[in-house]
């Protein structure tokens, strides 16, 4: 156990996909697949890109008015099945994930997931990761009508911990997450195993590896919140 608690920084918010869950390619896989089964081919970099919003702004974005008419809502439908069915359960824990909230538990520091994806997916995760026991909380689409960049999932997850802005912290892995973050006032530690560039996240308060690197980092980023 760690000896030393953590004094000014009480809750992380921690995303799941790209951020805990080795998964954002095999969602970009599946984005691929879902749109070429009505008929739209998409460039993996096009999709890839977009990774960490939710299918209620993916979708719109990246299909004109006539197919969004057409098959957009089915495409939602036929994506989330084909998720469940052929991609979920091959997901893995990024190498010492676990490891790492459990530090941050031992720490005294709150924790909650926050997510958008499904429940049961999100349920599925927590399982995964053998995490239960830890978390004050979790959030999924049921707490937010509009997905990140929509600051509503990180504000569902403050409430989970019943936290303040100005002693949380978002940990997230996408360009979405520190808007959302950010919106809400919340400072993030962007982590770049989710794939992004180091250069679309450059707006977050901290950047590291992962978030094994992270949690090595906490009293420098405890200090941060004495500030």
């Amino acid at each position: 156990m760690l000896k030393h608690r953590s004094v000014h920084l009480k809750a992380i918010l921690f995303d799941i996909d790209g951020t805990l869950v080795d998964s954002n390619d095999k969602h970009t896989r599946c984005w691929i697949e879902a749109f070429a089964h009505f008929g739209k081919n998409v460039e993996w970099d096009v999709i890839r890109s977009q990774i960490g919003k939710g299918g209620d702004l993916l979708v719109p974005d990246t299909m004109n008015a006539r197919e969004m008419r057409e098959f957009g809502k089915q495409l939602q439908e036929h994506r989330g099945e084909l998720w469940k069915r052929e991609y979920m359960k091959s997901v893995q824990p990024f190498p010492g994930a676990v490891d790492a909230l459990r530090a941050v538990h031992e720490r005294g520091i709150k924790v909650a997931l926050a997510s958008s994806s499904n429940p049961n997916e999100v349920e599925y995760y927590v399982e995964l990761l053998g995490v239960a026991d830890l978390l004050e909380g979790t959030t999924s689409k049921e707490d937010a009508e509009f997905s990140k960049p929509s600051p509503e999932i990180f504000q569902a997850a403050l409430e989970r911990v019943k936290g303040e802005p100005a002693t949380a912290l978002v940990v997230g892995d996408t360009p979405y997450d520190i808007l959302a973050a950010h919106r809400i006032a919340v400072p993030i530690a962007a982590v770049l195993c989710g794939g992004f560039p180091r250069e679309s996240l450059a707006k977050a308060e901290f950047l590291f590896d992962d978030v094994t690197a992270m949690v090595k980092e906490l009293e420098r980023i405890d200090e941060y919140f004495a500030e």
